[in-house]
């Protein structure tokens, strides 16, 4: 683990109910209703020993229940730390049916253990029954080891080499040994033809970010252009341009709409059928970035090729003149205006917060005065610099005139593409780039080290967990610990429970991480995916290499290595995930062999990879198994 991990954090806050807690390793904290994150840190100040201190830890520990510990990782993206431990705490509280919820049921705290500090959440679930729990959240949290280590070249690279091994190993058939068996799966037809499609539109992506920075560069907004860019060239682009926002423009809403369906509780059967359209658009968007991208090639080919440097266009040579002018403004003036809503909307809710903020302190009897003179300064400085504004866009404007006029609103949609390749851009680097740096490669790489350090890390506080002793040294803390993965981090508590298991196997077993390990749960797990996609297969590899392989994942070679239960949740609507085939071989009927469900609720095209975090399934199928 890093340094940073080791100490008591200082990061945002921890929403969950919390009760006053003494204990002789920390101390007493003050009562509160809800806590924060300066609760963990006042529990790790690790206070100096008195004599009290020093004999409340000589009394033998009070009688207990069931205690048991939930290890959680977090997925792919920017990820605030404590966020997962509260999330997980707050849905398994939920699930308190016809208990008395206005008493707290939650503390937190912070404990060292060798040379690391251990966050956790406490939860008392159905206390003051005989089968009551106490549980304690962990969590194995690597977001910031991967920040700012991947570029966008590598992103897309890591792309593209997946896409081509995809259908690769789609085309001559996949095998992977499993139980000591090199068993080879079926693979349907239309696996390769998504690759396909998926390959093509990473390839679309990256012509099209080509061209944005080829035209911006050369044209640099009105400034002269080289003479390849011609003004034929140009409103042939930004035909095709239009075409591809508008599109995504569309789909973009139907998937707005399909959200806001789904905060506002609509009926399931409306999420489906709106669900089904979003899909439709997403075929369409699909079609239009690769046609889009291939129409590009063509139109540089046509241009530059055939010396058309006048204004001449291609695309009214292929449609009717009349309805590309047409469309073109009409994409302009839509986009203008909706610009101009859509700031004045920005705008309006933001001078509203700024005007109640100062009716508020206007309100106080104490600062009144300096209140009133800092927002009357404020308001003139701000009503001078839009009039300076607006005076020199009147001169900008005389000097442009009504032919320049119409080349800015055209060249509208190149500022929303800038801004969209850069969104888009920093989407790839914080979400696919964590998958690039962490997944296994089937070659060579440079994060070898790095995607050690992640495993560590995690290993590290989820070996702690498993080592924890009572305080009267009686024997181990938890009973039991449950592992929780959600989406690349069910790829790394996958990992990580195989190394502890056969750490554990090699020294005699003195944390039995088998038999405390009742419950594997992985939810939007990408883990078949990148079986497949970054498998080798027989041409370059034999059963010796494959065995080899498989020997660090005793999850795979014997079912007596494998938690009593791994349940895997996911959704059809989720495309990063899918159900777990390629763990158990397809005669298996072992009782230990991955049990797939699918989430009902999470029904939203893409989204539904972080509903199941608002989802009833994840947190009652945790909770039943607690």
């Amino acid at each position: 683990m890093d340094d940073s991990a080791e100490q008591p954090r200082d990061d945002g806050d921890l929403q969950t109910e919390s009760s006053p807690q003494v204990s002789a390793e920390e101390g007493t904290s003050k009562p509160t209703t809800r806590y924060d994150v300066s609760a963990v840190r006042a529990a790790a100040a690790a206070p100096p020993v008195t004599p009290e201190r020093a004999a409340a830890a000589a009394e033998p520990e009070k009688a207990r229940g069931k205690r048991v510990a939930v290890f959680v990782a977090h997925g792919m993206g920017q990820q605030i730390p404590f966020q997962t431990l509260d999330q997980v705490a707050e849905g398994l509280l939920l699930c308190q049916d016809g208990e008395d919820k206005s008493r707290p049921k939650s503390r937190v705290r912070a404990v060292k253990t060798d040379d690391q500090w251990l966050h956790r959440i406490e939860l008392d679930l159905k206390s003051g029954t005989a089968d009551a729990v106490e549980a304690h959240v962990y969590e194995g949290y690597w977001a910031p080891l991967t920040e700012g280590k991947i570029s966008l070249r590598q992103v897309v690279g890591f792309m593209r080499d997946l896409g081509r091994n995809g259908i690769k190993v789609g085309n001559s058939g996949f095998c992977r040994w499993l139980f000591n068996v090199y068993r080879e799966f079926d693979t349907p037809i239309r696996t390769v033809f998504y690759l396909m499609i998926a390959l093509a539109t990473v390839l679309s992506l990256m012509v099209m970010n080509w061209a944005i920075a080829a035209v911006s560069a050369g044209r640099a907004l009105l400034a002269k252009a080289p003479s390849w860019l011609s003004n034929g060239l140009f409103a042939d682009l930004t035909t095709t341009f239009n075409v591809v926002v508008t599109t995504m423009a569309v789909f973009g809403f139907g998937l707005g709409l399909a959200t806001l369906l789904r905060k506002k509780k609509a009926p399931a059967s409306v999420c489906r059928a709106w669900s089904l359209v979003t899909v439709l658009l997403f075929i369409a968007a699909l079609f239009v970035i690769i046609l889009g991208a291939l129409s590009l090639a063509l139109l540089f080919y046509g241009h530059v090729k055939w010396g058309k440097t006048g204004s001449e266009q291609l695309w009214s040579q292929i449609f009717p003149a009349a309805a590309v002018d047409r469309f073109n403004a009409s994409f302009a003036t839509w986009t203008l205006r909706l610009v101009i809503v859509a700031g004045a909307l920005f705008l309006g809710w933001w001078i509203f917060n700024i005007v109640r903020g100062v009716v508020r302190d206007l309100s106080g009897r104490e600062g009144r005065l300096p209140n009133l003179i800092v927002t009357i300064c404020m308001v003139i400085l701000v009503v001078l610099a839009v009039r300076l504004g607006f005076s020199f866009w009147e001169v900008f404007r005389g000097w442009m005139g009504d032919g320049t006029m119409r080349v800015v609103r055209g060249s509208l949609v190149w500022l929303l593409l800038i801004a969209a390749s850069a969104f888009v851009r920093q989407m790839l680097i914080q979400f696919v780039g964590d998958v690039a740096i962490y997944a296994a490669p089937y070659k060579l790489d440079s994060f070898f080290q790095l995607r050690g350090q992640i495993k560590q890390c995690v290993e590290k506080v989820a070996g702690a967990v498993y080592a924890l002793k009572r305080q009267d040294g009686s024997g181990h803390e938890y009973d039991q610990v449950f592992i929780v993965g959600h989406s690349l981090g069910s790829v790394v508590v996958y990992d990580v429970l195989n190394r502890l298991v056969n750490e554990d196997e090699a020294t005699g077993r003195p944390l039995n991480v088998v038999a405390r390990t009742p419950l594997l749960l992985t939810f939007g797990s990408p883990l078949d995916k990148t079986a497949f996609l970054l498998a080798i297969q027989k041409q370059h590899t034999d059963e010796a290499r494959e065995a080899l392989a498989a020997a660090v994942q005793p999850l795979i070679q014997d079912y007596g290595f494998r938690p009593e239960r791994w349940i895997n949740i996911w959704s059809p609507w989720d495309i990063f995930s899918g159900p777990l085939d390629f763990y158990d071989l397809p005669e298996s009927k072992d009782s230990k062999r991955v049990c797939n469900l699918m989430d009902p609720e999470a029904t939203t095209l893409l989204a539904a990879h972080v509903e199941y975090w608002e989802n009833t399934l994840l947190f009652k199928t945790l909770y039943d198994a607690l």
